[in-house]
């Protein structure tokens, strides 16, 4: 055998015997105990329904879930509780988790909001400002059932007032209002920078604006459209007292993180078996290098600025 075949040979061994350590790791740690400490899984939602589709889970499926999660010994917490967390204030319990649903669907009122009672837990709604008290298809909350639910340790905050959902650039491509400049049809050309900015930081002050003339005086944590984001946005939110960016980007999170990683828990593919599996693969080497290659891969197909 020559020196190259030989040095290929050992390469595949090593490659060979690192899986193998690490599966028989990944076995070890996925038997029981405590999953992750000093660390926070925050799921994500949109909507509840009894047809369920890509983005939405039936009540029973969403019930299953907690019910799964109380039995697996994790702890949810309240955003505040989390947020405390992220500022250095207080420590979480081993294994917390915090739900989050997007959009702001009357469905978290008339599903959601009942069974989390039972359970003895809260959740947080992001909401697209603007269409509250609106049927546009799909009913969103109305502010009195906002207002009760907060009551109760519900919290809300901004995910947009009119910016979340795509618009046509000049080329009729769909692109996201909040990272792009949009086609302006009453002068027939794209916003330069300046206006997109602009627009940009009117759109999430009147957001905030709104909310806090609702509910006092709250935190500002803006939960980011379709997980799309790129520097300049955060800039703009940095600059109007943004906390907390909440993205579409898998993984755990630790104090001190800016852009918080969510997972994907609001498909109807994702049973309670299978979110016991994402979150298990959060902690896992072999899970670990799945996510990262998947984060990769949804940063490259939405544009945004991936950084964890």
């Amino acid at each position: 055998m020559n020196k190259r075949n030989f040095i290929k040979l050992i390469v595949v061994l090593l490659t060979i015997l690192i899986l193998m350590c690490a599966f028989i790791n990944d076995g070890i740690k996925s038997e029981g105990g405590v999953h992750f400490s000093n660390r926070v899984a925050v799921l994500e939602y949109h909507h509840i329904d009894p047809v369920a589709s890509a983005y939405t889970i039936t009540p029973e499926a969403f019930k299953q879930q907690l019910e799964a999660l109380k039995a697996n010994h994790y702890h949810v917490i309240s955003m505040q509780a989390f947020l405390d967390f992220l500022n250095g204030k207080q420590t979480v319990p081993p294994d917390a988790v915090v739900l989050t649903f997007d959009d702001g669907y009357e469905s978290f009122y008339k599903y959601a909001y009942p069974i989390l009672m039972e359970q003895g837990m809260v959740a947080t709604n992001f909401l697209i400002v603007s269409y509250l008290e609106t049927n546009p298809g799909i009913p969103f909350l109305k502010w009195n059932e906002i207002i009760e639910m907060k009551k109760d340790g519900f919290s809300f905050y901004s995910h947009t007032y009119h910016s979340h959902d795509f618009v046509k650039d000049a080329k009729g491509k769909s692109i996201s209002p909040l990272t792009n400049p949009i086609f302006l049809k009453d002068k027939g050309r794209m916003e330069s920078e300046t206006e997109y900015k602009q627009r940009v930081k009117a759109d999430l002050v009147l957001a905030e604006q709104v909310i806090q003339s609702k509910l006092g005086v709250q935190d500002k944590l803006l939960c980011l459209p379709h997980g799309r984001y790129n520097q300049t946005l955060l800039d703009i939110g940095n600059e109007i007292g943004i906390q907390y960016f909440f993205t579409g980007i898998d993984g755990l999170n630790t104090p001190g993180t800016k852009l918080i990683k969510r997972i994907n828990a609001g498909a109807a593919k994702v049973t309670s078996g299978k979110l016991l599996g994402k979150l298990n693969n959060e902690t896992t080497i072999i899970g670990k290098l799945i996510i990262t290659f998947k984060n990769y891969i949804e940063g490259k197909q939405t544009g945004s600025d991936t950084v964890v």
